[in-house]
């Protein structure tokens, strides 16, 4: 789990400033997928990809073209759990069942989008359903909500690496990535207070910035650390995942292999309800499927078993993106909310 927080953060301090120059411009539907394809792989977090569509949501960009930039950040979330099963390919056996598994997640994403796409496209229903649903609503300032699996892993991550979201939508609100250059800090003290971050950032909780943040960098010099972090983070990730591998097919001895397939074999609705709840709890699909990815290849867990909690936790892996939204105005903040049901309203 550290790893996979490492790889994220790092992909968005290498890749902040492209993705976010991505959005805002005035695109046709199947552009605007793409935008929101590729942001996300860019990013690695289809959490921020969405955060940004709904801070931007009524002044850099419609809500039409928000809707179809979900639906391209709900494709996009997909590769982190192709990456994982990348880890298996020791072994042509479990490699091809990992990747099975991991293109479930995959597919059921396209599917939803191809049929979703054109239909909206052509009458729009998703853009007038959901502004029906948030009529005469009256949303407030929410607080964000950290999980407690992000409580655990973010602490160490930070200390390494911390990316500063505020730069991503700066940029796709229209400013330029130079502009937060150069790295200056008041009188040469390395705190969060005293120095103006770029796209790595400090954590104003305990007023530290991390290790690979520099005073006086350029942009890049962060972009060579965001990728040093993200080799790190692969490297981290694999050897994980050999461990986690390891210790499986140890597991999978003898006696305990009957009741470990025993346990991992419930009621397709039963599964969906578990990977809807881990889900909820890691506050990240990623997370969720890319644990799946590896104990499918080993065969802990059947295909058919893994299939429909992979399809069931996208209906959740945005659920705080409506935290991060900062804004008094209510008729913003009622834009906001189509495309955040969107991405309930596409799976469901």
């Amino acid at each position: 789990m550290v790893g996979l927080e490492l790889l994220s953060t790092a992909a968005k301090v290498m890749t902040g400033c492209q993705a976010g120059e991505m959005f805002g411009d005035d695109t046709n539907p199947v552009a605007g997928v793409m935008v929101g394809l590729i942001s996300t792989v860019l990013l690695q977090s289809s959490s921020t990809t969405t955060s940004i569509i709904v801070s931007l949501v009524g002044t850099a960009i419609s809500i039409d073209q928000g809707i179809y930039m979900v639906m391209g950040a709900n494709i996009g979330t997909s590769v982190t759990n192709t990456i994982v099963a990348m880890g298996q390919m020791g072994d042509g056996d479990q490699l091809e069942r990992a990747f099975a598994g991991a293109t479930v997640h995959d597919i059921f994403n396209i599917l939803t989008v191809t049929i979703l796409l054109p239909v909206e496209a052509a009458t729009g229903y998703l853009h007038h359903l959901t502004g029906a649903m948030v009529k005469g609503a009256q949303p407030k300032e929410g607080e964000k909500w950290d999980g407690p699996i992000k409580k655990i892993v973010e602490p160490l991550t930070i200390k390494i690496i911390m990316s500063n979201k505020k730069l991503i939508n700066g940029v796709a609100a229209g400013e330029t990535c130079e502009s937060f250059y150069p790295v200056v800090c008041e009188d040469g003290v390395v705190s969060a207070a005293t120095c103006d971050v770029a796209l790595i950032g400090c954590d104003k909780d305990s007023n530290k910035c991390p290790a690979f943040f520099s005073q006086d960098a350029s942009k890049d010099d962060e972009v060579v650390a965001g990728a040093v972090c993200f080799v790190l983070a692969v490297f981290v990730l694999f050897s994980c995942l050999a461990g986690l591998v390891i210790v499986l097919k140890k597991l999978l001895l003898g006696v305990s292999s009957r009741i470990i397939y025993k346990t991992t074999d419930m009621n397709g609705y039963l599964a969906m309800v578990i990977g809807c709840g881990i889900t909820i709890l890691v506050q990240s699909s990623s997370i969720t499927t890319s644990v799946l990815t590896p104990l499918v290849g080993v065969g802990v867990i059947p295909l058919e078993s893994s299939m429909f909690p992979e399809c069931f936790v996208c209906l959740y892996h945005n659920t705080d993106c409506l935290c991060h939204h900062e804004s008094n105005e209510s008729d913003h903040i009622l834009s906001s909310l189509s495309p955040f049901i969107l991405s309930y309203q596409c799976f469901l």
